[in-house]
């Protein structure tokens, strides 16, 4: 039997091909399964350098960026269907309202308002003397939530303050960013400055033409250029303008703009008034023809019948007659 000695070159050999023997499989290892932590061999005394692959966490931001596209939606679909909605039943409490209050024919306004007290009285609902109708309607169709209650009929009273149409009650609930909005400005109309920044990029978008001062009557300012001033004139017979002043105030713009936007707005709820008036007129006319169209038909089967009447007397009449001489006749 013989016996075989280890030298201190094959031990090294050895320690060195069980070192890449064991580097190999736990690397191989490794790289089938990502995301497991590596064997970690440093206790062995081998060099071998173990990364740890784990799976990354999503970005926050892809949260963020999910709820806000959730968020967009909802408030495209399912909350603006919601609004479209509230706003049409406010819309057809507005209107009865109108009627009730407006109406030409008191006999209309007298069944809306013994319709109005039998519903209260049904529903048990208690009102201080001084509580508007407005809000006796609202709370008819809202229920008792105080705070719903106050809101739409102080939202409603605003639109009745500003004379707005009921056809036209929705456009300016969303005009005016809607009913909690209006709430909170109370019966207030829009401030100077959100009236003026209606109608500021419709101004800036407008040119009526270019004129330019005498250098020596009005002196030019660099810090004012592209920026808006007012100017006073006095319109002139010929159709010219006078220039009297030019101001250079951010307020004195504002002011001018937020008129011009109540001019705008007084104009359109006038232009509307008018046509409901032209459609009242002839509707009214349609009807007035309906009815003598109705009058002149009823005469006229008054006047058939009246005939038809008196031709089956006349033939009755007649036949009477000729009974009577067949009659005679067979007598003689």
């Amino acid at each position: 039997m013989s016996t075989i000695t280890s030298s201190p070159v094959l031990s090294m050999l050895h320690a060195a091909d069980l070192a890449q023997a064991m580097s190999a499989s736990v690397v191989k290892n490794d790289s089938s399964k990502p995301g497991m932590p590596s064997i970690k061999l440093s206790t062995l005394g081998v060099p071998v350098t173990v990364t740890v692959a784990s799976k990354a966490a999503a970005p926050a931001q892809n949260q963020l960026v999910s709820m806000e596209q959730a968020r967009m939606s909802w408030e495209t679909t399912e909350l603006a269907a919601s609004n479209k909605r509230l706003y049409s039943i406010l819309k057809d409490a507005y209107s009865y309202y109108l009627v009730f209050k407006q109406d030409s024919d008191k006999n209309v306004r007298k069944v809306l308002s013994d319709e109005l007290e039998q519903f209260i009285k049904q529903r048990q609902y208690t009102f201080m003397p001084s509580t508007h109708d407005m809000t006796r309607v609202v709370k008819c169709v809202f229920g008792v939530d105080r705070r719903r209650v106050s809101a739409y009929s102080l939202a409603l009273r605003e639109a009745l303050r500003q004379d707005i149409a009921a056809v036209d009650l929705m456009a300016f609930i969303e005009e005016n960013g809607g009913v909690e909005q209006i709430r909170m400005g109370g019966s207030k109309p829009l401030s100077v400055t959100k009236r003026a920044a209606k109608v500021e990029q419709q101004v800036l978008g407008t040119e009526l033409g270019m004129f330019k001062f005498d250098p020596s009557l009005f002196a030019a300012d660099a810090d004012w250029t592209d920026r808006q001033v007012v100017i006073v004139a006095t319109y002139l017979p010929t159709g010219e303008f006078q220039t009297n002043a030019v101001i250079r105030h951010d307020g004195a713009v504002n002011a001018a703009l937020a008129a011009l936007y109540s001019q705008q707005q007084s104009k359109l709820r006038l232009d509307a008034q008018t046509d409901r008036e032209a459609e009242a007129a002839a509707a009214a006319i349609v009807k007035a023809a309906e009815r003598a169209l109705k009058k002149e038909e009823k005469a006229q089967l008054k006047k058939a019948a009246v005939a038809a009447e008196k031709a089956q007397t006349a033939s009755a009449e007649a036949l009477q007659a000729q009974v009577e001489v067949l009659f005679e006749t067979q007598q003689g």
